[in-house]
């Protein structure tokens, strides 16, 4: 369980969209829309970027990757049920391209 440390951003994120779709708070709804937006930015930039790829391959994370996909899928999931049709677009996108990326990133490290 010491790869909790690697993933608490990840933890906060889903806590807040959670927090968000319950009380409905604009603030935290603003919070959402923005995460979500520099999340998929960055997913982007990782799959098409060689420079970010490289970045990515170098850091360490200890999480098991279904821990990831578990978190995507509640985050996508509860955004779908709270109805925010485009935010669970977003996270659907996000999720699909970490995928991808995790694939190239394994891809390279077996080359090498």
């Amino acid at each position: 369980m010491a790869w909790l440390k690697d993933v608490i951003v990840d933890l906060i994120a889903s806590a807040v969209i959670i927090l968000a779709v319950l009380f409905q708070s604009p603030i935290l709804t603003g919070i959402v829309w923005g995460y979500t937006g520099l999340l998929l930015i960055v997913k982007l930039l990782g799959y098409f970027g060689d420079g970010v790829l490289d970045l990515m391959s170098k850091a360490q994370n200890a999480a098991p990757p279904w821990f990831s996909h578990l978190l995507y899928a509640l985050n996508t999931g509860v955004i779908l049920i709270a109805g925010w049709f485009y935010l669970a677009i977003g996270w659907a996108i996000i999720w699909f391209f970490s995928y991808l990326t995790q694939r190239k990133i394994d891809q390279k490290r077996v080359a090498q």
